[in-house]
């Protein structure tokens, strides 16, 4: 792996891994008061956007990244709808 893909996948990884403890929170206690909707309705096209981007130009650490990422704030927004 040369080192700019190992940046990428890092960048990924931690980019992606920064949601999940507020998805889980989410889950968990039902609380999503911190939570905003409309901020994370956006996000969530910015990464669906990058995800598009992603698969037109097959570069694998932006598809693998962004897969989780939409995957992390759907989970996000459907908690905040759900325990609105």
């Amino acid at each position: 792996m040369t080192p700019v893909l190992f940046v990428g996948y890092l960048a990924a990884a931690l980019g992606t891994v920064c949601w999940i403890p507020q998805a889980w929170k989410a889950w968990s206690t039902g609380d999503t008061s911190g939570i905003s909707l409309l901020s994370n309705m956006l996000f969530l096209t910015t990464v669906s956007l990058w995800l598009l981007y992603g698969l037109l130009v097959a570069d694998w650490p932006i598809i693998i990244a962004n897969i989780f990422a939409v995957l992390a704030i759907i989970s996000i927004v459907t908690a905040k709808l759900k325990y609105k």
